[in-house]
């Protein structure tokens, strides 16, 4: 699996849109994230996890959390991934349950959590293979890549204090 693009809004420190575009770096299937304590480089990776599996890199912070206290009441915590496989490309959108305030009225209503799966032609369209579901969602991603999100985080993600864990691994 080769990540090409997350845009996340709302989510861990991040109260804005933001892009990255892993295209980026070239043809390299290995990318450090690295920075200051506290810049979001960990919350990158809970986005990537969040988008794939609806939970985050490590089993210490619960994806129903990661929504950004900055961000505005109105904005909606998302995360979108585009992916590569094979000689396929995919996008996965993945919400979590989170309130809002109503939109007509006064109150807070509660938005149940959504995910969507799309295969990517290569005219830039879209092809919906799930809508909406987030269990059916997660186990297409689970099928297409033969991961799970614990061996999706083992193998492809290697989270801060887990370089230790790798190294002592069984085969």
């Amino acid at each position: 699996m080769k990540v090409l693009r997350l845009v996340l809004q709302a989510f861990g420190p991040f109260a804005d849109r933001q892009e990255i575009d892993f295209r980026q770096f070239g043809k390299n299937p290995l990318f450090l994230i690295n920075g200051p304590t506290g810049a979001g480089k960990s919350s990158i990776l809970d986005a990537i996890c969040f988008a794939l599996y609806g939970k985050t890199a490590t089993e210490k912070r619960e994806a129903s959390a990661m929504r950004c206290d900055q961000a505005e009441p109105n904005t909606l915590t998302e995360v979108t991934l585009d992916f590569e496989l094979g000689q396929k490309q995919y996008r996965v959108t993945r919400s979590p349950q989170q309130e809002r305030p109503k939109a007509r009225g006064e109150g807070i209503t509660v938005d149940n959590g959504q995910a969507s799966l799309w295969e990517m032609n290569m005219d830039g369209s879209l092809k919906l293979i799930v809508a909406r579901k987030l269990l059916e969602v997660t186990q297409h991603i689970e099928l297409l890549s033969g991961l799970n999100d614990q061996q999706f985080r083992q193998v492809m993600v290697l989270p801060q204090g887990k370089f230790r864990d790798l190294l002592l691994a069984d085969s």
